[in-house]
């Protein structure tokens, strides 16, 4: 072990590698998030959804009454503060997204730090952010968000169980650690079983100690920093007559959306996990090692290394027992895979040499940053192409293009999109609040949440928006599958 992290942070001794992880991770965002100001749009649809359920909110209408996607509804008001930013653009969203990463890679850098040398635990840094970089898809989604707090988290659990004595009076720690899990109950609830096992660790070794007043203080300031949240969340449903409803979708719906039992979900889960883990640059083979070598390698404290395996296991099964599974559901895994990366890069550290000039760090971070953009390539649907081809040699290569130059020429336009791909861009580009509760079709079945597909086909026969975005697969079946449920399985 070289040059071990004591427990204060000197932030003037690590100065050249936060600033080189501080470039390295604004370049790769810039060119690898497509939320970045490099790209014309952000296609993504979930995106889209998350920025358009903020700006109803914020233009008067109500999540869940008025305006339904079944996500929680913290991830809203994260969107919503980008939109205060920028209205009609992911201006404000990529900001946003710079400064939690910002946040998330320090801690990564620090967490290794516990462990290794400053070289060693800048390049896991690197290696981690490479890997995120690759499974973000465009950028902004919940997992995403959930991971970055996760790490931050991370950081302070592995502080307390190597120096607990020295920590378990850093009450702004476990402040931090109320404030995240708030935020994560409320945007993907069943996130949250990462953080149950290491704090139910960290209060049962404070009380093995005998530290009473400190175990209070603990657990008030932990209190405290969840009710932020929870008080600020709840009284926004309460004031707008929301809670029920909010409960039946945000719950009760994605309870029912999800639900896999019995065999079939361990079964779902091991195929899962195999599936993900052909995939290159993954980092999915890196999380065994992450819940069994790390704690058993790096750790002393007993109840530490049970906290950080049942964390592991337990995030897991919440992750891969859904029936659906989309490339970033995983994300949140990643916190143990770059655990991973620190227990191997402990063993080899001894046949690495641990020194790096200034020069020969700058260069790695440049060949790194390359690498970066090669993860995201081709890169597409940008700033430059506009710039190169000109407006209107440019916009019919991307179809949302031409539809929102027609669009634009209503002066106030309302819309519906009966599907749940680019269609959901049209109303960020254009600029367009929803005016209907179920202005975008998300991934439910007709059997799980029939009402959707019945009060879309109430929109247009009431003629309630003046555009509707028609998927092929609907338009060439006549519009079978929006009259005949029977016909349809989605």
């Amino acid at each position: 072990m070289i040059d071990k992290q004591t427990t204060s942070i000197s932030f003037r001794k690590e100065k050249e590698y936060i600033i080189l992880i501080s470039v390295f991770t604004f370049l790769a965002l810039f060119f690898g998030s497509r939320m970045s100001f490099f790209y014309a749009t952000n296609e993504w649809s979930d995106v889209n959804l998350y920025f358009n359920m903020a700006k109803a909110m914020l233009n008067g209408r109500v999540l869940y009454t008025e305006v339904f996607d079944h996500k929680g509804p913290f991830i809203f008001f994260i969107y919503g503060l980008g939109y205060l930013i920028s209205n009609d653009s992911f201006l404000g969203m990529f900001l946003i997204q710079i400064v939690l990463w910002l946040l998330a890679m320090y801690a990564v850098y620090f967490t290794a730090r516990l462990f290794l040398s400053q070289s060693i635990s800048f390049f896991v840094t690197l290696i981690t952010a490479l890997f995120l970089l690759k499974l973000i898809k465009a950028g902004g989604s919940v997992e995403e968000f959930v991971l970055l707090f996760e790490f931050i988290s991370m950081y302070f659990i592995l502080k307390f169980f190597t120096f607990p004595e020295e920590t378990s009076r850093k009450y702004n720690y476990m402040f931090i650690h109320g404030l995240l899990t708030s935020i994560v109950i409320f945007t993907k609830i069943n996130l949250v079983i990462f953080w149950v096992f290491p704090l139910i660790g960290i209060f049962t070794t404070i009380l093995l100690n005998k530290e009473y007043k400190v175990f209070f203080g603990n657990i008030l300031a932990y209190l405290v920093g969840f009710s932020l949240i929870t008080i600020f969340v709840i009284g926004y449903l309460y004031a707008n007559d929301a809670l029920t409803e909010a409960y039946n979708v945000y719950i009760d719906l994605n309870i029912k959306y999800s639900n896999v039992s019995g065999a079939g979900r361990i079964i779902t889960s091991l195929i899962n996990l195999v599936a993900l883990s052909i995939e290159p640059m993954s980092l999915m083979l890196m999380f065994p090692l992450g819940v069994f070598l790390f704690p058993g390698t790096l750790m002393k404290n007993k109840i530490g290394r049970r906290s950080i395996f049942l964390s592991g296991i337990s995030l897991y099964f919440a992750i891969f027992s859904s029936s659906t599974l989309q490339i970033y559901y995983p994300l949140p895994l990643l916190v143990f895979s770059m655990l991973g990366l620190v227990a191997l890069a402990f063993r080899l550290e001894k046949y690495i040499a641990g020194n790096f000039s200034v020069k020969s760090l700058v260069f790695l971070t440049i060949l790194f940053i390359f690498v970066a953009v090669s993860v995201k390539s081709p890169l597409t649907n940008t700033r430059v192409e506009t710039w190169i081809l000109g407006d209107k040699a440019f916009t019919p290569t991307v179809i949302t293009h031409k539809l929102a130059r027609e669009i634009k020429k209503e002066e106030n336009p309302t819309l519906l999109n009966l599907g749940f791909g680019l269609g959901n861009n049209l109303f960020t580009t254009c600029n367009i609040v929803p005016n209907v509760k179920y202005f975008v079709r998300p991934n439910l079945t007709y059997k799980t949440y029939p009402q959707l597909r019945n009060e879309q086909v109430k929109y247009i026969e009431e003629k309630k928006t003046l555009f509707i975005v028609v998927p092929s697969y609907i338009y060439e079946k006549n519009s079978v599958m929006l009259t005949d449920p029977d016909n349809s399985t989605n």
